[in-house]
């Protein structure tokens, strides 16, 4: 039996939603690979998302710290990266010993990729940015310039690296040895049955960041969501609010399994909310986040391709009942349109796993 370990890192939840994509794309190809899961602080989501796989808890290395609302704390994250190395040459040191798989599967854990070099074990990442790429945007830079050359030199000691679309340009140049592009990647199947008493509604789904980020904004809004009877709105459970057009969904769940039944997705602007919506060709409407690099990205190709809109935190907080309206009656048709026509190809799971079971 063919083994793969995949390293998560702990940072949001859009890898895990990719990596289920690619384990189900690769058990189609061949059921009986086995596969590992490496993470820590996000394990008890991952195990609830992706079934019959085995899973280790161990942090990966990888992460960064922010403040509450989501810009970078330059401070923290330069402190963790100030005694990096001696940290990583431990990690691989115990990940050589202790490895036993066939194959290696990453979103970016640049350890991973050295394990694989040194046990000569193909290693594949699979990310829409560079951890490399991210830090080196920020200002003043927290990361030293050889920790930044060790990660991306690392990382083109993976056999491939797989990017989505809307990937900076400038990564793509970077890695262009051993990247491949490949369409979005997103799950090709949704068993989600939900059953609406008030199917006529307009249905919309206000979605928090992984590190709820937008928690304050959304509790604020939440009053006045009540007086826009036309709609209806589904929030998580964690916001404790209840009301005839306000439909909780329990804070255990995948938010964006229920994208499909929507009309509308408010959210910031995270890359698997952005892919999902497309795929699906559902209208979005996103905000942002301060300072965030990888965020910027985001709506820099969204707003190129005209497939989504975009709102304020000050818009959203204090205009949104007369915003809205508005925005449904005008623009939303625009966006409906577009979305619904897009040629954007969204099999990048089983592009992967097709590339992945060749070359191994």
């Amino acid at each position: 039996m063919v083994q793969c370990k995949i390293y998560l890192s702990d940072e949001g939840f859009g890898p895990i939603v990719r990596q289920r994509a690619i384990i189900q794309s690769i058990k189609k190809i061949d059921p009986s690979i086995d596969f590992t899961i490496q993470t820590k602080n996000h394990i008890d989501r991952a195990r609830r998302v992706i079934k019959s796989v085995n899973y280790k808890k161990k942090f990966n290395n990888i992460i960064w710290h922010k403040h509450l609302d989501g810009s970078p704390d330059l401070k923290k994250i330069k402190s963790f990266y100030s005694h990096y190395i001696p940290r990583s040459d431990a990690f691989i040191k115990e990940e050589s010993e202790s490895i036993n798989a066939g194959f290696i599967i990453s979103d970016f854990i640049f350890e991973a990729f050295e394990v694989g070099h040194l046990k000569k074990i193909p290693a594949f990442g699979v990310a829409h940015f560079s951890w490399d790429w991210f830090f080196s945007k920020l200002f003043p830079l927290p990361l030293k310039t050889n920790l930044l050359k060790r990660f991306s030199k690392q990382a083109k000691k993976a056999r491939y690296l797989f990017f989505p679309p809307f990937t900076p340009q400038e990564i793509l140049n970077l890695y262009r040895h051993n990247a491949i592009e490949v369409p979005l990647i997103v799950n090709d199947s949704n068993n989600r049955k939900i059953i609406f008493e008030e199917a006529k509604k307009f249905k919309i789904l206000i979605m928090d960041s992984g590190a709820n980020v937008l928690n304050h904004h959304i509790r604020q809004i939440l009053p006045a969501l009540t007086a826009l009877k036309d709609f209806h709105f589904f929030i998580s459970s964690n916001f404790h609010f209840n009301n005839e057009n306000i439909t909780l969904i329990d804070e255990s769940e995948l938010f964006i399994d229920y994208i499909p039944y929507m009309n509308l997705v408010i959210s910031r602007a995270g890359f698997n909310t952005i892919s999902e919506c497309i795929a699906k060709r559902v209208p979005m409407l996103l905000l942002s986040e301060s300072m965030n690099p990888e965020m910027n990205e985001n709506i820099i190709a969204i707003k190129k391709v005209g497939l989504g809109s975009f709102i304020s935190k000050k818009q959203f907080v204090e205009e949104l009942p007369d915003y809205l309206p508005r925005f449904i009656e005008h623009e939303y048709l625009i966006l409906l349109e577009r979305i619904k026509s897009h040629d954007i190809k969204t099999n990048g799971s089983q592009v992967i796993a097709n590339k992945i079971m060749e070359s191994i």
